[in-house]
């Protein structure tokens, strides 16, 4: 399951924290625990570039955050906002987590949120994840992702932030993974690998306790594709407590699962994956 694998990457890789990571998540934990700042958003942005690894860790009590990017040559940033505003007293503030990343000359750069925190009777249980994944060989790879989380659900919306080239990826060899889950067995993911290039937009994700959305939501119109240059592999998979849906096969019904794949040799593109688990 795509949940156990966002969880078992986490955990072989915890061990190797650096400083900043801990500044981070002292900092959040001082902002969000005073109640002289209740009221009011806290925001800690945290900027890199060189060589090396990076990680960051955050939590903020609602939701937490997981960061990774390694590479000959580094740039990024990731902010996080707590917005301290607890919205009809439910005991759950709304939280976003903002990345954006790249490598030069090879690397990789890793992206988990889980949302932890929910208003359970009406809107289920929290453990909704989002998870972005990208690694080249020897060339350059961008990740650029944005979730927001509150009582209710995750969203990630990029729409007039990054509204497009959300992975992008060069190389004699890269793979890069996109996925989303529910907490409650509703998953959806997308990965691919190859040479050459390759291009993925996911502007709209959603993830509640009762269903994913991936590739499409927020109120936007859908902006779902991908497509590559080279040769490789693209695997689309998706599993439903209920039933399974895939702009790739407009006329699958009841499903509660799939797994679509397809080869190339010179050149790929699919205009809407956008998938939905329930």
């Amino acid at each position: 399951m795509i949940v156990e694998m966002f969880q078992n990457k986490w955990r072989i890789k915890v061990k190797k924290i650096i400083s900043i990571t801990v500044a981070l998540a002292v900092l959040v934990s001082l902002m969000i625990g005073g109640t002289a700042l209740a009221a009011d958003p806290s925001t800690v942005t945290t900027t890199w570039s060189g060589s090396g690894e990076v990680w960051v860790d955050s939590n903020t009590g609602d939701s937490e955050a997981h960061i990774y990017t390694g590479g000959n040559s580094i740039i990024g940033s990731f902010v996080v906002t707590d917005s301290n505003d607890n919205p009809y007293n439910y005991g759950v503030d709304t939280n976003q987590f903002a990345l954006e990343a790249s490598v030069v000359d090879g690397g990789e750069i890793e992206y988990l949120v889980q949302r932890n925190e929910s208003k359970i009777s009406m809107y289920g249980v929290a453990g909704q994840q989002s998870y972005a994944y990208v690694f080249s060989s020897d060339g350059e790879a961008t990740l650029q992702n944005r979730s927001t989380t509150n009582y209710a659900s995750m969203r990630d919306c990029n729409y007039g932030w990054h509204s497009n080239d959300h992975i992008v990826v060069n190389g004699s060899y890269w793979t890069l993974t996109r996925g989303a889950s529910s907490g409650t067995g509703n998953i959806a993911t997308l990965t691919a690998e190859g040479d050459g290039s390759a291009e993925l937009d996911c502007m709209s994700s959603e993830a509640s306790a009762g269903q994913v959305r991936l590739g499409w939501g927020c109120g936007c119109y859908t902006n779902a594709d991908f497509s590559a240059t080279g040769a490789g592999t693209f695997e689309l998979s998706a599993n439903g407590n209920n039933s399974t849906t895939t702009a790739l096969a407009p006329g699958m019904t009841g499903a509660t699962s799939f797994d679509i794949v397809a080869s190339w040799t010179s050149s790929f593109n699919i205009n809407d994956y956008s998938v939905t688990a329930n």
